[in-house]
């Protein structure tokens, strides 16, 4: 067998540590890189959302019923309470114990949504909700508010007899 000088050893070793600091700094520089260009890269432009068209928007009308704009600009089923325009814009009518609320643009101003008996507005009160229409109450006189059948006009609020 033959023996290895000491000369020979201590060169392989060199060798062999010279082999490992390198492809520890190798790595450490590919680590370096992606996590520099993960903190310093630019963002990606945010895509813009496709424009809702005509078509797509009439879907919508649907959700809480099917009031649209009349052809004078004005709301159709709105109702004028005591100098307040009140026009209803949905309605959740809930099942069981839960509590149902009407969505409100009060004088084309505010929207509000109103749980069935609060106050819309000082001496205004919601007194009912239903699937589809809703019963106002000022001093003691009420309002309904419902939905305008499809292809007929606005159907004005009617005071109804107090019980």
């Amino acid at each position: 067998m033959q023996a290895l000088s000491p000369e020979r050893s201590s060169l392989a070793q060199a060798a062999v540590v010279s082999l490992v600091t390198f492809a520890a700094l190798a790595l450490l520089g590919l680590v370096l890189a992606y996590w520099t260009w993960a903190w310093l890269a630019p963002r990606p432009e945010p895509r813009a959302q496709p424009a809702v068209t005509g078509g797509r928007a009439e879907v919508a009308y649907g959700l809480f019923g099917s009031a649209r704009r009349d052809k004078g600009g004005g709301r159709e089923g709105a109702a004028t309470t005591g100098g307040v325009a009140v026009v209803l814009l949905g309605i959740v009518d809930a099942s069981g114990s839960q509590p149902s609320y009407a969505v409100l643009r009060i004088d084309a101003k505010q929207t509000v949504a109103v749980r069935e008996g609060g106050e819309i507005e000082p001496g205004v009160r919601l007194a009912e909700v239903h699937a589809d229409h809703v019963v106002l109450e000022r001093s003691g006189a009420r309002e309904t508010l419902a939905w305008p059948k499809p292809g007929k006009s606005a159907v004005p609020a009617a005071p109804r007899a107090t019980k």
